[in-house]
């Protein structure tokens, strides 16, 4: 005989970047020991690919994860973790290194409890700037966030040196266009879009720069 199948509900949410409206369920125990394993490994990529998994799997592969930013991911989990634990989160904050400044009786171990309300957490996209930047009267540039994937490449080491950020650049650029024509960023060599990207002046680099800004 069968054992019973706990029903499962499903919720739904606006996804940040595109407005568009996404279905979802909680995650189950096999998907927060998946996520656990991934914590415990300690590594950042895992804990990366852990989190797109889970999200995958909880829309059943109706949300295409490398379209979606970065904040977009994050904001998704966190949705995801207050309908499959609970929406208050417990954050253990230590004591800021000025405080004593304000009260001489702190000390190293002061710990502060904050309580979060998930559903609190908002993502504020108005002042995210256009991605379709004009650089000259007849050439502009499409840009796309970047992927979840690379932002974890290139912040592996801690900060992002300067030939990452040019790097993570190219590969958000979507399409290039002249008047008319259109250059997709597929169908060129990432030295053919550096190459680009070098011909700029700084005034017109700096367009791009504010659209990651912004972002």
């Amino acid at each position: 005989m069968a054992l019973p199948k706990v029903s499962t509900p499903t919720y739904e949410l606006t996804v940040p970047s595109s407005g568009e409206k996404v279905s979802y369920r909680p995650f189950l125990v096999k998907e927060e020991k998946t996520l656990l394993m991934a914590m415990e490994s300690g590594d950042e990529r895992s804990m990366t690919k852990a989190m797109q998994d889970i999200i995958s799997t909880c829309t059943e592969g109706t949300v295409k994860i490398k379209e979606l930013a970065p904040f977009d991911i994050e904001y998704f989990f966190l949705q995801l973790r207050g309908r499959s634990v609970g929406e208050v989160l417990t954050v253990r904050a230590p004591r800021p290194s000025n405080f004593t400044s304000c009260c001489e009786e702190a000390t190293e171990e002061d710990i502060s409890e904050l309580s979060i309300n998930i559903d609190d957490i908002k993502v504020d996209t108005s002042k995210i700037t256009s991605p379709e930047i004009e650089i000259s009267k007849d050439i502009g540039v499409k840009m796309k966030f970047p992927e979840m994937d690379s932002i974890t490449k290139y912040t592996a080491e801690g900060e992002m040196k300067a030939a990452d950020i040019f790097k993570l650049i190219i590969e958000c650029i979507d399409y290039i266009w002249d008047g008319e024509e259109i250059y997709q960023a597929k169908d060129h060599t990432k030295k053919e879009l550096d190459n680009f990207l070098e011909s700029l002046n700084t005034g017109q680099f700096n367009k791009i720069r504010e659209f990651f800004e912004s972002m």
